[in-house]
């Protein structure tokens, strides 16, 4: 049985023999463990129930650690650090993800609100633990920071924000780890730990496949904010375009009844002007979206929206998209037309020959008013 626990986690016999650790004592945790695991389960479905109430959680599962696992975790802790001794009596303080939620998110800046909640929600035995990528943006790792979380490199690119919290039915609090990550990070993290991590992690060809992988999945973490963000702008620049619609339609009824009625003096002269001006003055500064989108600057920065950007910069340059040219004799009629329009606007004689004439009044009549969407 022990040869075969070590084969199946490669695990050096040699090094085992070297940690002090005795297999004997390792089948004595195994059973008191077995005595332990529902209440574990209990508290994990409790937490679960609880985190499940931050609406920025798009899904959320736990686990309580097999007791194969428990035991290979032990010894492994033991040879990292010969010092280090876990026995029946301690372990449940030494493993402290015996019971581990993974809560995900859709976007990066999601996490900021969950995050929020954790911090609100729960007593912590620890400061939250974010783990990045080398490479990540100064500027993410220092909004870990200011958010209290202890920022560490991972050597794999392995990306989580971890909080360790205690949660219990009754008097007695266990530790849960929590695990927040994007649904893209889960999916590396599982696929790493499937094939490589952390029983082939010398294995060359794999850690450069993963690493890869890792990459991509950054990538379809960024892409995902940018898509996030341009719905966002394009949203508020739809809604500013109906608005501008709305109000220039609202513009041209107010000057479609100024005309109809009209016994020039110079105030109605002048509200009629002020009308036109305002026709043609209406505009709508769109401002940016106000949410931060802190990982946007990462992809904005990457090959991969390079790349995008080139592809529409050549769409834009294709023969689909050339500008319209104006002749110079177009331009001196459109020129000359605009004076002759400001004349008549300032002379009231000539505006009400002007709009007494019956193809004016025929053309003002056939104004097609743009009707705004429906939502």
């Amino acid at each position: 049985m022990q040869q075969d626990f070590f084969k199946k986690f490669n695990i050096n016999p040699l090094k085992f023999d070297q940690s002090g650790l005795k297999w004997e004592d390792l089948l004595a945790i195994s059973t008191h463990y077995d005595t332990i695991k529902p209440d574990l389960a209990a508290v994990g479905k409790f937490a679960v129930e609880s985190i499940l109430k931050c609406k920025n959680v798009h899904s959320i599962n736990y686990r309580v650690k097999d007791n194969e696992h428990l035991i290979e975790k032990i010894i492994r802790k033991t040879i990292a650090d010969p010092c280090r001794r876990i026995r029946i009596d301690n372990y449940q303080e030494q493993i402290t993800d015996l019971v581990g939620v993974r809560a995900l998110h859709l976007f990066k800046e999601d996490w900021s609100a969950i995050h929020e909640f954790m911090m609100d929600s729960w007593n912590l035995a620890e400061p939250p633990k974010a783990y990045v990528r080398h490479g990540d943006s100064p500027r993410i790792i220092e909004y870990y920071k200011e958010k209290d979380c202890e920022v560490e490199e991972h050597p794999f690119g392995y990306r989580s924000v971890h909080y360790l919290i205690e949660a219990g039915l009754g008097k007695e609090k266990l530790k849960v780890e929590v695990q927040v990550r994007t649904i893209f990070e889960e999916a590396w993290g599982e696929i790493d730990h499937v094939v490589r991590y952390p029983y082939h992690k010398d294995k060359d060809m794999l850690v450069r496949l993963s690493s890869i992988l890792n990459r991509l999945a950054g990538d379809a973490d960024e892409l995902g904010t940018y898509m996030r963000y341009f719905k966002t702008y394009n949203d508020q620049v739809e809604a500013s375009h109906q608005q501008e619609i709305e109000s220039k339609n609202q513009i041209i009824d107010s000057l479609r009844q100024q005309i109809n009625q009209l016994t020039l003096d110079e105030n109605q002269l002048q509200s009629l002007t002020n009308s036109l001006d305002a026709l043609e003055g209406t505009k709508q500064n769109i401002k940016k979206p106000k949410q931060e989108y802190l990982w946007l600057d990462s992809f904005m920065d990457s090959p991969l929206f390079k790349n995008l950007s080139h592809q529409l910069e050549k769409i834009v340059q294709s023969e689909g998209f050339q500008p319209i040219e104006v002749s110079e004799e177009d331009f001196a009629i459109m020129e000359n037309a605009q004076k002759e329009l400001f004349q008549i606007l300032g002379n009231p004689e000539k505006l009400n020959r002007f709009l007494s004439d019956g193809h004016v009044k025929n053309l003002m009549n056939q104004i097609e008013f743009v009707e705004p969407k429906k939502s």
